[in-house]
């Protein structure tokens, strides 16, 4: 028998999709249609036999508006959380965009998730205080030992650890340099707190960050997921600035290859030109990210670099839109709608929206119309 509390959920969801074109955060999965094998592939192969050995990895998937790039963040989020995973999700735009390291790891700070005994924790030190319930001596003692880049950023997540046992004070000015504010030296030894030192700034942004998560891995989370969602164009310009972000890109690409980015997965979806862009800005990197872009008719899952549609088996906009309207169909019956003639009225509309969208782009239309027809008719 259907749970009463799920209805309001799922008529919450279908609203959601019909204004915005993707579903609310944690329920991707209910309306995906294709991502199954990829995210089988993802969980075996990167996550089990990689991330979760302290390995590393930077990917890129590239589409247009409207494509399903942040479909495929949600899933990947809704995985990591699965798999006792960290994450951290930060919207590339012209106003935190890549040129701002120290911006955009306060930001990491300041939202990264993890689900512990089932509940959201928000920020790092509310993670590390819950983590503390969870974690073993050994693994406390294993980030103590650590020879992190950062080590004053190291003691104060080993304080973070500690944190409900502080005084209040003490435990302000811990969370404060935790969330990347800057507190003074003579403060944090005032209330005891030894060892801590170097607040986060633009000249020690990557080493924190390095640290951070490194930290996460030796205290036993499985990793941490960083997704950079770029939803306006950025490096579009040949700046000082740009070409700095575009460095940091390609010390992080090779941290996930020579031990440095620690239990990580950094994953990148771009609009078409982003890959070009970081070519131009700084060569170094575009070496990096022409690995096999366009290279071969049959990409490859383990290809860094891959276009967003590659990673869907329903390739043919007709066929995802027959998943696409089982799915909707399927809901409506649980909320006991009207089916009658709803797939036809589904069908109609759909391709008419595909239609009005040649190419890749039409998948965020196609699920707001969906939706709006589904919830009309509960």
């Amino acid at each position: 028998m259907e749970q009463t509390d799920i209805k309001p959920i799922l008529k919450n969801i279908l609203k959601t999709i019909a204004g915005f074109g993707i579903a609310p955060p944690g329920t991707a999965h209910i309306f995906d249609a294709g991502t199954g094998g990829y995210l089988k592939y993802f969980e075996t192969e990167i996550i089990d036999e990689l991330i979760s050995y302290e390995g590393a990895t930077c990917r890129f998937f590239e589409g247009v508006y409207g494509s399903g790039k942040s479909h495929l963040l949600q899933l990947l989020k809704e995985l990591a959380f699965r798999k006792g995973m960290v994450v951290a999700g930060t919207d590339l735009s012209q106003a935190l965009g890549l040129t701002d390291w120290k911006l955009i790891t306060q930001y990491i700070l300041e939202n990264m998730e993890a689900r512990i005994d089932g509940e959201i924790i928000r920020s790092l030190p509310k993670i590390l205080s819950a983590a503390m319930k969870k974690t073993t001596p050994e693994n406390i003692d294993k980030l103590r030992k650590s020879n992190l880049p950062c080590p004053g950023f190291k003691n104060a997540m080993l304080f973070g650890l500690q944190i409900d046992k502080l005084s209040a004070n003490a435990k302000d000015k811990l969370t404060e340099f935790l969330l990347g504010n800057k507190v003074l030296l003579s403060e944090l030894k005032k209330e005891g707190l030894i060892g801590i030192k170097g607040h986060l700034s633009q000249r020690n942004a990557e080493a924190v960050l390095k640290t951070l998560l490194g930290g996460l891995s030796y205290i036993g989370f499985t990793g941490t997921m960083l997704l950079f969602d770029e939803n306006e164009k950025t490096l579009l310009k040949s700046t000082k600035k740009n070409l700095i972000a575009a460095n940091l890109m390609r010390r992080m690409i090779d941290g996930c290859a020579n031990g440095l980015m620690i239990g990580s997965i950094v994953i990148f979806t771009v609009l078409p030109g982003f890959l070009e862009n970081c070519s131009m800005r700084y060569p170094a990197l575009g070496q990096r990210l022409q690995i096999v872009k366009g290279g071969f008719d049959k990409p490859s899952w383990r290809w860094p670099v891959l276009t967003i549609n590659f990673v869907n088996s329903t390739q043919d906009p007709e066929d995802f839109l027959e998943q696409a309207i089982k799915s909707f169909i399927n809901i409506v019956e649980r909320l006991n709608g009207k089916s009658i003639n709803l797939y036809s009225a589904m069908k109609t509309q759909g391709l008419k929206v595909l239609e009005r969208n040649v190419g890749l782009g039409y998948k965020r239309e196609l699920m707001r119309v969906l939706s709006m027809i589904a919830f009309e008719n509960l």
